[in-house]
C-alpha cells in the first residue's frame, strides 16, 4: 500500500491521468510574484500515494546529508570510539522509541509495527559490525566509519534488480542519517508545522513520519520515496494526501511558496494562478465527500445491484499489513507475498522464524482466510547468492528454485502446516507452467506432512492452489483443475508473458495492457475450465484494483478479487453500482474487440453514467469513442 502494482500498469494508468501530458507541464499560465521577483507556474509528477487533493502553504524540511567529520585515530583512541558509535546507535534506538511510546492511543498498529521495524534496523548486525571493523581496522572515526559502512549497504541494495531491494536502501540510509545526527549533534526534529500546512521533504524516517500523527499537516510531498515505502504506508494510515519520488522538489519550492498537491494524479503544482486554486479547492470538496461516501459503506459486502456477492481480499506482503487489511474491511487475505521474508539476508530464514510469523498472520485474520504464496525467488526479486541468469523471468524463478533446493521448500511448507492450526490458511504454489509442476510441488508437501507426522507435530488441514499466471498454464487450466482446491490468476505476469513485453523496462512497459482481448481470453477460458471443475477462481493481480476492469472481470464470472488493500474501498462502490447482467454482456462484447484501447472504450460506453463520478474522482481519462 505497499510495494503498489506492477510498472506495466502504472505506466497505463498514470497516461490516463495525465491525458498525455509531459513530466514537467505549463509553466507560463498566471505566474505569481515573491516580493518583486516574477515566479512562474510549474507543474511537476510524482508517484501519488495517498489519495487526496489539498491547497497550502509550504513548510520546507531538507534531511539531505549530514557533515560528516573525518579524521585518522590514534591506536588508543579506537576502542573509546567503538563505544561512542554503540552509545550513538542505542541514543538513536532510544529517540525512536520514545516516538513509539508517545503516540496517540488511536494511531494504530501501522505507526507501531513500521517503528519496530526501524529500532530492528537500528540493530542491524551488518551495521553495527562494519562500522566497528572500519574503526578497528581503518582507525576511522565513528562518523567516517558509520557513513563508509551506510554507503557499502545501500550501493549494494541499490543495485539489486529487486524494488525490495531498492527501497531497503533508502531505510539503511535513514538509520544511518539519524544514528550520524547524533552523533554529530545535528537537529533531529520535523520543524513547526503549521495546521493546514504541506510538508515537502527530501524524505522521511519512520520515527518523522510517525510524529504527522500529532501534527494537522494538510499534505505531504518528498523527493524520494516509493507507493509502497513507510512514508506512504503512513500517509494513507493517516489519510493525508501525498506525492512522492517528486525530485528535486525541496529545491524548488521555499517556506510559505503556496502548493497543489494532487494525488489522485501524482501531480504537484508550484505558484498555481487563482483559477486552478479554486479548481483544486472544488476537486478536494468533491473527494472529501466521496471519502465519506466510502467510509460510509466500508462495513457492508460487496454486492453487485442485482444482489451478486463479491469477495475482496487483501494483497500483502508483510505482517503489519494485516491489521490495516482487516481495517478496510478485506474479506480475507488473498495474497501474501511471502518471498519478503528472504530478501536482504545471507540465509534463508529458519522454519521457527517463519512459523511465528504465519501464526501471527492466521491468528489476527481469522476466520477469515489467509493465502500464502510459497517463495517466488527469482526475476525482480534476487535473494543474496542467487545469481540473476541472462532474461530471469524466464529463467530460475518460484518453483523452479524450489525444485532446485528442495529443502527451501520443503522448511517453508512444514512452517506453513504448522500454523494451519492457528486458522483458516490455504498454500498457493507460483509460476506453475504445467500439471507435472504442480505434482512435483505436491510431492514436496506431502514430504513435510510426513516429517511433521514423525516427529509428532501438530498441523491442521489446508487447502491446495495453483497461480494461473503462465500462458501454457492457463491453456491447461482443466488438467490443473484435477490437482487443487483453488485458481488464482496473476494478471501481472500474465499479461507480461502473453504480450512479450517486460513490464520491467520502462521502454515497453506502456505496452503491458491486461485489458488487451488476448490476455481476456485466457482469463474466460480459465475461468470456464474452473467452474466446469467447481474448482474457486479468483484474480490476484493489479487489474483486480482497475476500477475500469471491474465490470469487465465480473462479466467474465470472476466474483474473487484480492488487490492491495487501499483498493478495496473503491472497488466496493464500483460493484455496488453495477449489474452482473449488463456485465456479462459486456464482457462478451469485450472478447471481440481488437485492442485494449477498443475495451476501455467499451466500458466507458456501457458503465460510464454509473461509474464516471468514480473514474473522474481518481484522475482517470479512458479513450474517446
Amino acid at each position: 500500500m505497499r510495494r503498489q502494482g506492477d510498472p506495466g500498469d502504472r505506466a497505463r494508468r498514470r497516461e490516463r491521468r495525465r491525458g498525455g501530458r509531459g513530466r514537467h507541464r505549463g509553466a507560463h499560465r498566471g505566474a505569481l510574484r515573491r516580493g518583486a521577483v516574477k515566479l512562474e507556474r510549474q507543474a511537476l509528477i510524482g508517484i501519488g500515494a495517498s489519495p487526496g487533493v489539498a491547497i497550502g502553504p509550504v513548510t520546507v524540511y531538507d534531511r539531505r546529508s549530514v557533515p560528516v567529520p573525518r579524521r585518522r585515530l590514534r591506536e588508543d583512541e579506537v576502542e573509546d570510539e567503538v563505544a561512542r558509535l554503540e552509545k550513538g546507535i542505542e541514543d538513536a534506538r532510544r529517540e525512536v522509541e520514545e516516538v513509539r511510546d508517545g503516540l496517540p492511543e488511536d494511531a494504530g498498529a501501522d505507526h507501531r509495527l513500521l517503528l519496530e521495524t526501524q529500532l530492528m534496523m537500528h540493530g542491524d548486525e551488518l551495521l553495527l559490525n562494519g562500522a566497528r571493523d572500519a574503526i578497528r581496522d581503518h582507525q576511522l572515526n565513528a562518523e567516517w566509519a558509520l557513513r563508509r559502512t551506510v554507503d557499502a549497504m545501500r550501493a549494494r541494495l541499490r543495485a539489486a534488480s529487486s524494488p525490495y531491494f531498492r527501497e531497503r536502501a533508502d531505510d539503511v540510509g535513514m538509520v544511518g542519517e539519524h544514528v550520524l545526527r547524533v552523533l554529530t549533534g545535528a537537529p533531529r526534529a520535523l520543524p513547526h508545522i503549521e495546521a493546514g500546512a504541506i510538508l515537502v521533504a527530501t524524505d522521511l524516517s519512520p520515527a518523522e513520519a510517525a510524529q504527522l500523527a500529532t501534527t494537522e499537516v494538510r499534505a505531504l510531498v518528498t523527493d524520494g520515496g516509493s507507493a509502497s515505502s513507510h512514508t506512504a504506508i503512513l500517509a494513507r494510515a493517516l489519510q493525508i494526501p501525498a506525492v512522492v519520488g517528486v525530485s528535486d522538489v525541496t529545491r524548488l519550492v521555499g517556506p510559505g511558496d503556496t502548493l497543489v498537491v494532487d494525488a489522485l494524479r501524482g501531480e504537484v503544482v508550484i505558484f498555481p494562478d487563482e483559477e486552478e486554486v479554486e479548481e483544486a479547492r472544488e476537486r478536494a470538496t468533491r473527494f472529501r465527500d466521496f471519502k465519506g461516501r466510502l467510509r460510509d459503506s466500508e462495513r457492508s459486502a460487496a454486492e453487485t445491484v442485482d444482489g451478486v456477492r463479491v469477495s475482496l481480499l487483501a494483497n500483502v506482503e508483510l505482517e503489519l499489513d494485516v491489521a490495516r487489511a482487516k481495517g478496510e474491511g478485506a474479506d480475507g487475505i488473498g495474497l501474501y507475498r511471502t518471498e519478503y521474508l528472504y530478501l536482504d539476508r545471507d540465509e534463508a530464514p529458519p522454519e521457527e522464524e517463519q512459523a511465528a510469523i504465519y501464526r501471527r498472520v492466521a491468528r489476527r485474520i481469522a476466520p477469515k482466510p489467509v493465502t500464502f504464496r510459497t517463495f517466488d525467488l527469482g526475476a525482480d526479486k534476487m535473494p543474496h547468492g542467487m545469481r540473476k541468469g541472462p532474461n530471469p523471468a524466464l529463467g530460475l524463478r518460484a518453483l523452479r528454485v524450489a525444485f532446485e533446493r528442495p529443502e527451501l521448500l520443503v522448511t517453508q511448507l512444514r512452517a506453513l502446516l504448522r500454523a494451519s492450526v492457528e486458522g483458516n490458511v490455504q498454500v498457493m504454489f507460483p509460476m506453475v507452467s504445467s500439471v507435472g509442476d504442480l505434482r512435483r510441488a505436491k510431492v514436496l508437501l506431502e514430504r513435510a506432512r510426513e516429517d511433521l507426522d514423525a516427529e509428532g507435530a501438530a498441523y491442521g488441514p489446508v487447502a491446495i492452489g495453483s497461480m494461473l499466471e503462465v500462458p501454457s498454464a492457463m491453456v491447461v487450466a482443466d488438467r490443473l483443475a484435477n490437482e487443487c482446491d483453488f485458481f488464482s490468476i496473476g494478471t501481472n505476469d500474465l499479461t507480461q508473458y502473453t504480450l512479450a513485453v517486460d513490464r520491467f523496462d520502462p521502454r515497453v512497459a506502456h505496452l503491458a495492457r491486461p485489458l488487451d482481448p488476448a490476455v481476456l481470453r485466457l482469463l474466460a477460458s480459465a475461468r470456464e475450465a474452473a467452474a466446469a471443475a467447481d474448482v474457486p477462481i479468483s484474480i490476484c493481480g493489479d487489474l483486480a484494483a482497475d476500477p475500469v476492469a471491474t465490470p469487465v472481470l465480473l462479466g467474465l464470472g470472476f466474483e474473487r478479487l484480492s488487490m492491495p488493500m487501499a483498493a478495496i474501498p473503491l472497488v466496493r462502490e464500483v460493484v455496488s453500482r453495477i449489474d452482473v447482467e449488463a456485465c456479462r454482456e459486456l464482457a462478451a462484447e469485450a472478447l471481440t474487440q481488437d485492442g485494449a484501447d477498443d475495451v476501455e472504450r467499451l466500458v466507458s460506453a456501457r458503465f460510464g453514467s454509473a461509474l464516471a463520478e468514480l473514474w473522474r474522482e481518481q484522475g482517470l481519462h479512458l479513450p474517446r469513442s
